[in-house]
């Protein structure tokens, strides 16, 4: 996947220095984490601000960080029991938002049948001797109507029945694992940063007592918990198999970023007819989830 008008890859454009570079962020204060030793991250409001803004001086090795949060999107962040009560609500879900559409088409089918009725009325008038010129404009105009009616009809066809499957979250794993691997290659290496860093929300840093940090450091010093905000759309769109570059380009593009589509990590056909229904699929399931679900979370 390449930006518009470049032949660079989005992920060699502006490349993160680390790999939750803006991602992170301080559970208090709710500004930036930035490095402030060789190896650690901390508060960057706290440490250029004072105490008066943000009181969390709390450190957490790179090193730390990356491991937990990776060892959380691989085996946290989607579970298959939590995913089969996703897939259980999902379903309600869609249900009810097809009820509002089915509602729709009804009017318009009510709608469609009675222009065809006064059409045909001013037809038969014609016929019983009404001047023409006395409903044209009419006709004209329910001519237009009913094209127009037919033409959102056509828009909004019958509902498909759901394809999801708790299923998905043993591809999530296999995908992420995959991922994962690639942080220590060279050939895809930037492309597997992107990939996971499209996966999280955001990495909130809290400060705790240092035995409820996860950490596993016995220094006295305070810790930090790391609630991991995954990013829903992103998620979904990775366990149904969406080529990992449409999971990258499609935050890309939420963020206003250009793109059009390149090679990523998949072994399929990108045009066939199976994957744009299969994409089709997954946006709405993304649309779904998103109007009644909030972003999948883990504390670790």
């Amino acid at each position: 996947m390449k930006t518009k008008n470049t032949e660079v890859p989005i992920w060699d454009r502006r490349r993160p220095k680390f790999l939750f570079s803006g991602l992170m962020a301080c559970g208090c204060c709710g500004g930036g984490f930035s490095k402030v030793s060789k190896d650690g991250f901390g508060c960057s409001t706290a440490r250029k601000k004072g105490a008066a803004a943000c009181t969390n001086m709390a450190v957490i090795k790179q090193g730390d960080l990356e491991r937990r949060v990776l060892h959380a999107l691989e085996h946290h962040l989607m579970d298959e029991e939590a995913v089969q009560i996703f897939c259980e609500e999902y379903a309600a879900a869609r249900n009810r938002l097809q009820a509002v559409r089915e509602a729709s088409r009804i009017e318009l089918e009510r709608e469609l049948k009675q222009v065809s009725t006064d059409h045909k009325k001013l037809v038969d008038a014609i016929i019983a001797g009404v001047p023409a010129d006395q409903v044209k404009d009419r006709m004209i105009e329910l001519d237009a109507r009913r094209k127009d009616l037919e033409r959102q009809l056509a828009a909004s066809p019958a509902p498909d029945p759901i394809r999801i499957h708790p299923g998905m979250a043993k591809s999530y794993r296999t995908r992420i694992g995959q991922l994962i691997a690639g942080l220590s290659g060279n050939d895809r290496m930037e492309e597997a940063k992107e990939a996971l860093r499209a996966l999280i929300e955001k990495v909130e840093l809290v400060p705790v007592p240092p035995e409820e940090s996860g950490s596993g450091k016995s220094d006295g010093r305070p810790g930090l918990a790391i609630h991991l905000h995954g990013a829903l759309a992103s998620l979904l769109r990775l366990a149904c198999g969406l080529p990992v570059h449409e999971v990258v380009g499609a935050v890309a593009q939420t963020q206003k970023a250009p793109r059009k589509a390149g090679r990523g990590w998949s072994n399929s056909a990108q045009s066939t007819e199976a994957d744009s229904q299969g994409a089709n699929i997954v946006e709405e399931l993304v649309l779904v989830a998103g109007a009644g679900f909030e972003p999948a979370a883990f504390r670790l």
